[in-house]
């Protein structure tokens, strides 16, 4: 069976003279990595890793922070072991650096779009899986995307009328606006 190795950053209390100190030094520490969202400390200093570690020897169940504060459940030990997003990281704009994981998730906290990397400094914001996925408001019917050639862009007149009218109706049809026939 594996065993977790011993924090790197917490002091051990056993037969200490100055018990309570140490107690309160490794609060503190806790406490950063905890409530202040730091970075899963490697070697003594926070990680640089943007997503899961990819080295090392892990056991299931083991929290990771990365260094954009985004958080991971080792799912299945070993080395590096299965590792689960299960908390995308904060950011205010999308990375463009560093090596990023496919299916990396950001929340935005400048938009609000919550995205998944795409590979190549491409990021995606999901709404369903496929064409058919729907879009919907609280307390409304979903609405069904266009598909195949009707989401081609609109290049001429018609088509941008055609498209600015099927806008006005589901929103009106969803109470967003008001209108009439």
């Amino acid at each position: 069976m594996a065993t977790i190795p011993p924090h790197t950053r917490l002091k051990d209390v056993e037969n200490a003279a100055n018990f309570m100190a140490l107690v309160q030094d490794n609060f503190e520490v806790l406490a950063g990595e905890t409530a202040k969202r730091e970075p899963t400390y490697q070697n003594g200093t926070p990680t640089t890793v943007i997503g899961p570690p990819t080295t090392g020897d892990h056991v299931a169940d083991e929290f990771w922070r990365d260094a954009l504060g985004g958080e991971w459940i080792c799912s299945v030990a070993g080395t590096p072991g299965t590792w689960k997003q299960t908390r995308p990281a904060a950011v205010t704009v999308d990375p463009s650096t560093g090596t990023i994981p496919t299916g990396y998730l950001t929340g935005n906290v400048s938009d609000g779009a919550l995205k998944r990397h795409a590979g190549g400094y491409m990021w995606e914001i999901g709404i369903g899986a496929d064409a058919t996925a729907k879009v919907g408001f609280h307390g409304a019917t979903p609405t069904e995307q266009r598909a195949g050639a009707d989401q081609a862009v609109a290049t001429d007149l018609a088509s941008v009328i055609t498209l600015a009218n099927e806008l006005r109706t589901a929103l009106v049809e969803k109470g967003l606006i008001k209108g009439g026939v």
